[in-house]
């Protein structure tokens, strides 16, 4: 009976119970990690289901799919992930915090990603809303697109060079709209 007591009072129990504390917490990160994981997948996944629907999109107007839509394609997911990763590096840098204060110091804050998972929401939220859209509503804007460089030439009829700067200007976006 007295070694048992001593052995919940010795330095040997305590030296266990921070292990095993650690532990705990690591496995928090291994955790914390694999929802990162999940949560840097979800763009990819969301991507590959736009690139498909505007592909079907494409298909549907009787468009040519070229290499420039899938280099934009690439692009746009790249943008993405360059955004993502640093926001991995805010929680990477919040998790390890909670993590050490957690071990040391027994100050509990939670050990999850929440930046990320908002970034992750964000990113969700741009390629439903590209998913959704109409092939209809996408030569709907092109049209209007036309009538406005429409606009920008006629307004430079009478001069060949200011309607090339106009059309040129245009193009580039920097347009002036009225």
């Amino acid at each position: 009976m007295m070694s048992a007591l001593s052995f919940i009072l010795s330095p040997e129990r305590s030296k266990f119970a921070l292990k095993n504390k650690r532990m705990k917490g690591l496995t928090e990160l291994i955790v914390a990690g694999c929802i990162l994981f999940g949560l840097l997948l979800t763009p990819l996944v969301f991507s590959i289901l736009d690139f498909i629907s505007g592909v079907r999109k494409a298909r549907q107007r009787g468009e040519r799919i070229t290499s420039d839509r899938y280099r934009r394609s690439v692009k746009k997911v790249a943008g993405y992930y360059n955004l993502l990763l640093a926001l991995v590096v805010v929680d990477c840098m919040h998790m390890g915090c909670s993590w050490f204060l957690n071990s040391y110091y027994d100050y509990h804050i939670p050990t999850f990603p929440f930046v990320t998972l908002a970034g992750a929401f964000f990113v969700a939220a741009i390629e439903i809303k590209s998913i959704r859209e109409k092939a209809e509503d996408k030569v709907k804007k092109e049209l209007t697109d036309v009538a406005l460089l429409a606009v920008e030439i006629a307004k430079y009829k009478d001069t060949p060079a200011e309607a090339a700067k106009a059309i040129a200007d245009y193009f580039n976006g920097t347009s002036k709209k009225e």
